[in-house]
C-alpha cells in the first residue's frame, strides 16, 4: 500500500487542480493554495486544505509550515517569477521533492538550478508524446526510463497475427513484459506464445532497438 504523503500544490489553474484533486482521491493529504478566491473556492470541497495566498511573500509558506510537507507542485500559470520564488522558498524550508512547471526552456533551466527535483512542461511533454504516437501509429502508450530506454505498449496488426514472440524478439534486442488479450494478462510469455491481432503487448527496451522493431512490423 502506497504510503499517505502530505503534498502542497500551489497554482489551481486546470493543471494544478487536476493534480491536486487526483492526489486527494489518491489518498494523500494535499494543501492547494492560489491567489485567486474563485479557484481556492471552487476546490475547497473537493481537496483537503485550499487557502488563498500569495506566494510572491516570503513569509507566505512559512506561515503554512510548507517545510513539514513531504512534496509541493508548483503549477503557477503564466507568473514566471511566482514560480521561481515559491521553488527557492520550498527548498530552503527544506521541502524534500518540489516539482516545478516552466514555461520556456530558460525557466526549466533557472528551475533546475534552483533545486526543483522535476521540472515539468506539459505543452512540450504532451507535445512530444502525441508526436511520437503520430509517429507510430501501433504504439498505444510509452513511458521513457531515462538513458533512451522506453517501456512501450503496441497493439498487434494483422501483419504480426500469428507471429511468436521469439520470431518478434529476433528482430530487435527487447524484452515483451506482458501480452494483454481481452481480459487475459501473461506476464512474461514465453518465446512460443502466438500473437494474435489486437493484443497489447507491453516491452521494454532501447530506443534503437525499438525503433528497430517498428521498422520491421510496420
Amino acid at each position: 500500500m502506497i504510503e499517505r504523503q502530505q503534498v502542497i500544490v500551489i497554482g489551481l489553474g486546470v493543471f494544478g487542480a487536476t493534480i491536486a484533486t487526483e492526489l486527494t482521491r489518491l489518498g494523500h493529504d494535499v494543501l492547494g493554495i492560489d491567489i485567486s478566491d474563485q479557484k481556492v473556492d471552487r476546490l475547497a470541497e473537493q481537496i483537503t486544505h485550499a487557502v488563498i495566498a500569495d506566494v510572491t511573500d516570503a513569509a507566505t509558506l512559512e506561515e503554512l509550515n510548507a517545510g513539514d510537507y513531504d512534496m509541493a507542485v508548483v503549477a503557477i500559470g503564466r507568473n514566471v517569477e511566482a514560480t521561481i520564488l515559491a521553488t527557492m522558498q520550498l527548498r530552503e524550508l527544506g521541502v524534500e521533492k518540489v516539482w516545478a512547471k516552466a514555461l520556456t526552456n530558460q525557466h526549466h533551466n533557472i528551475l533546475t538550478k534552483l533545486g526543483a527535483t522535476r521540472v515539468i512542461g506539459p505543452e512540450f511533454e504532451m507535445g512530444m508524446r502525441v508526436a511520437q504516437e503520430l509517429n507510430y501509429l501501433m504504439v498505444n502508450n510509452y513511458i521513457s526510463l531515462g538513458n533512451d530506454e522506453f517501456v512501450v505498449e503496441v497493439i498487434v496488426s494483422e501483419r504480426l497475427s500469428g507471429t511468436t514472440i521469439g520470431e518478434l524478439t529476433e528482430s530487435a534486442e527487447i524484452s515483451i513484459l506482458v501480452v494483454k488479450r481481452d481480459r487475459d494478462i501473461s506476464k512474461d510469455p514465453g518465446s512460443s506464445y502466438p500473437l494474435r491481432t489486437g493484443d497489447q503487448l507491453v516491452m521494454s527496451g532501447a530506443l534503437s532497438e525499438l525503433r528497430k522493431l517498428a521498422n520491421h512490423i510496420l
